[in-house]
């Protein structure tokens, strides 16, 4: 956890720092991204550690248990929905970048979707978590205090599982292999027409980064929990279930460090340089390339 939180404060203060990076439109979705996975870090994971390391909950009253409950479940999806829609806008950037040139499209593709996103979000986990009244019974020797209210509600429980987290992790996955292949289908083209294509290369490779950790921590959990949902279920797959579930804490505290290595102008500053040489593939598209 240490080295994540050291890597989102280093990426926050060069976001403060360089002003050419924080005002640079594809970088945008990636610096709230990191700033909410830092937040996550430190309000949610660090109650949960707290908690395994000494059994129980510090402060055993309902209103914690209902605010740790929420913190839980909307960073766990704000940080899913964010990663998605960070996917997709550097898919666009790649190769439809005339979709997000004006200020009207900017809205529409990427001012829209991140509030339309965070309110529903924070309304939906504000219900679930204070508003929604069922029978279970508190205990603070049990993550998150025992069985919540939503997941007691099953079409509720279901629709949340799918939707706000399964939907938008399959998008990064699936979406992040598609620029790949993408750009492999196009390469005789993008090499033909860009003589600085090895850098280039190299960031499409770092993009697939987040990728790669989404593939390796949720892409179990997805195959049992769609297999326990529409085939079969039991106590075992249950628990296996539950246990795989907090496995995907390894997505928020590996992202800080692979979004480092994802901007250009962070690493040439770590490694001694001063001026930035390499170009950004959120620059670089097909059209361009068609139009030489």
């Amino acid at each position: 956890m240490v080295p994540s939180i050291l890597c989102a404060l280093y990426f926050i203060y060069n976001t403060i720092k360089i002003r050419s990076f924080r005002k640079r439109f594809q970088n945008q979705t990636l610096i709230i991204l990191v700033c909410i996975i830092l937040l996550d870090i430190v309000c949610n994971l660090s109650i949960t550690l707290s908690f395994y390391g000494h059994g129980s909950i510090g402060i055993k009253t309902k209103f914690f248990c209902e605010l740790w409950e929420f913190l839980d479940y909307a960073f766990t999806a704000l940080i899913v929905w964010y990663t998605a829609i960070f996917t997709l806008e550097r898919y666009m950037l790649v190769f439809y970048s005339n979709l997000l040139r004006s200020p009207k499209q900017k809205l529409i593709f990427h001012y829209v979707p991140l509030i339309t996103i965070t309110v529903y979000l924070f309304v939906f986990y504000l219900l679930a978590s204070f508003v929604i009244i069922c029978l279970s019974t508190l205990n603070y020797n049990k993550l998150l205090c025992g069985t919540q209210c939503l997941d007691q509600q099953n079409v509720l429980s279901t629709f949340n599982w799918l939707f706000n987290i399964l939907f938008p992790v399959s998008v990064v996955i699936v979406g992040s292999f598609l620029l790949l292949i993408h750009v492999l289908w196009k390469r005789r083209e993008m090499q033909r027409n860009l003589g600085n294509w090895s850098k280039n290369w190299k960031m499409i490779v770092q993009l697939l980064g987040i990728a790669i950790v989404y593939v390796t921590v949720w892409g179990p959990l997805i195959c049992l929990s769609l297999f326990s949902i529409f085939f079969y279920r039991n106590d075992l797959i249950d628990q296996i279930e539950h246990y795989m579930y907090f496995t995907s804490y390894l997505c928020d505290m590996i992202t800080p460090i692979v979004a480092v290595f994802l901007a250009p102008e962070l690493m040439q500053k770590l490694r001694g340089r001063t001026r930035p040489s390499t170009i950004d593939i959120g620059s670089v598209t097909i059209r361009q390339y068609s139009n030489n």
